[in-house]
């Protein structure tokens, strides 16, 4: 699994040794995933909204594997081409943070499993500031955002995890199916 958080997500204020204002950290991940969602049209948006209430955590939090739900939301295939760019670019830039071995690695199960087959689904506020979350889950992999709780400053939805999961097995262990 991958895990990347930050509180502040939006940096707001100056302190000396640490990073300027208006840093934002997984910045690019939250903002491709506002874009995908803005350029839905109603139809798409019935679809990719799955509850207008954010989670407080992403699923399975702590526990040694993700869960194995269905995907919800609406799927890459019912997408433009400009939508599946986008929603590519948001798994690329994910991936940008791994070394270039696993990036290829997780591209190529992506692409092996079927970009059609990922679906891109939202809880929560549609505009930044404002408690959100979106999962992105394909046959292979999910992935969630959550931007729910308070900076230190108080500052509402500025504190984010986000976190990457192998459906075959995090940390190489395999799944085993219930019997």
């Amino acid at each position: 699994p991958s895990f990347w958080g930050a509180n502040p997500a939006t940096v707001s204020i100056f302190i000396e040794g640490g990073p300027v204002a208006g840093t934002r950290v997984l910045g690019k991940e939250e903002q491709l995933a506002f874009d995908l969602l803005n350029d839905f049209d109603a139809s798409q948006l019935r679809a990719a909204i799955t509850s207008e209430k954010a989670p407080a955590e992403y699923r399975a939090a702590g526990q040694p594997q993700p869960p194995h739900s269905a995907p919800e939301g609406l799927a890459a295939a019912q997408m433009s081409d400009a939508q599946r760019k986008t929603l590519l670019s948001l798994l690329e830039e994910y991936n940008s943070h791994l070394h270039p071995s696993l990036v290829r690695e997780r591209m190529a199960e992506i692409n092996a499993a079927g970009i059609d087959r990922v679906y891109f689904s939202w809880a929560g506020a549609t505009k930044p500031g404002v408690g959100h979350y979106y999962r992105v889950q394909g046959p292979t992999f999910v992935l969630e955002l959550i931007n729910t709780q308070s900076d230190p400053a108080g500052n509402p939805a500025n504190h984010i995890h986000s976190v990457w999961r192998s459906l075959q097995g995090d940390f190489a262990v395999p799944v085993v199916e219930a019997k």
